[in-house]
């Protein structure tokens, strides 16, 4: 998420609401070269500003448009990371967590009618829907795999909501098996999470987990530093390896985050690595 974000939302939101908005194809590389925008900030304040007034413009032509599916997965992901990247109030991150839900999952049925009801219907038919997709749906499945995610993140007192996990799971599964590569290797890194939620003193499997994490980590070439910031949350505090917690904060704090397409998620995951790291004595 190449353009001046701040002037480029000026111009938008000065768009009169009254007249008729048609989509087009340049409406949506608009969209997308926002998007674009916003992914490769290195400012997570100006971000965090600047993304509400895009997302009530986004929500005006969505309701002019409600089955562009383009738009719809736009709004999915920005209102998803928005909930679980900048907003605090638990009110308020479920409720854009769950409308970023919506989208997701409308978008889905609309582009592939096999995938409607994909929280609802019975799993094994799930596991077959999932199983049929091809590698040209894999950005619907990125998408989708995001909101759901953030959803029962921030839902994680919900048993109802965390029942959805291996639902979520089964499209992770699917993604490595088209391309494990994907946005470097983010598969594997839901996969280390997804993995690393039951500790081993319960039967979980750190080995599995500890696979993605690293997987992740060398798809990536150690670009995405979010990759080894959940490696340190999620696996190196649940087996208490304070070695590797601090070798791995220390890494993503000095690492350069400038990457194209991880610039934004780069710099959150540095402030988070300092967060760990001051927490450490008292965690360890």
């Amino acid at each position: 998420m190449k353009l001046a974000i701040g002037m480029s939302f000026l111009v938008l939101i000065t768009i009169q609401y009254g007249c008729q908005v048609v989509i087009s194809s340049a409406t949506n590389r608009l969209f997308k070269d926002l998007e674009a925008s916003i992914l490769n900030s290195d400012d997570p304040e100006l971000i965090e500003a600047g993304i509400p007034p895009f997302l009530i413009l986004l929500d005006g032509m969505l309701h002019q448009n409600p089955r562009d599916v383009s738009l719809l997965l736009v709004a999915a992901q920005l209102k998803s990371s928005f909930a679980t990247a900048f907003i605090e109030d638990e009110d308020r991150q479920r409720r854009y967590a769950t409308k970023a839900r919506e989208h997701a999952l409308t978008a889905a049925c609309l582009d592939n009618a096999k995938l409607c009801n994909l929280d609802t219907k019975p799993f094994p038919e799930v596991e077959s829907v999932i199983a049929s997709l091809r590698e040209s749906e894999l950005p619907l499945l990125y998408a989708l795999t995001g909101a759901w995610s953030s959803w029962i993140l921030v839902h994680s007192n919900d048993l109802r909501a965390v029942a959805q996990l291996s639902r979520v799971q089964t499209l992770v599964e699917r993604m490595l098996e088209l391309d494990e590569t994907y946005e470097f290797g983010t598969p594997h890194m839901y996969m280390g999470v997804f993995e690393s939620l039951i500790p081993p003193a319960l039967g979980g499997d750190s080995e599995k987990a500890r696979y993605h994490f690293e997987r992740a980590i060398s798809l990536s070439e150690g670009k995405n530093l979010y990759a080894k910031v959940l490696f340190a949350e999620r696996f190196a505090r649940s087996t208490l390896d304070r070695e590797l917690h601090d070798r791995l904060l220390d890494e993503v704090i000095d690492a350069d985050p400038i990457v194209e397409g991880l610039t934004l998620q780069n710099r959150l995951a540095q402030q988070r690595a300092q967060e760990l790291k001051d927490s450490a004595d008292d965690f360890f």
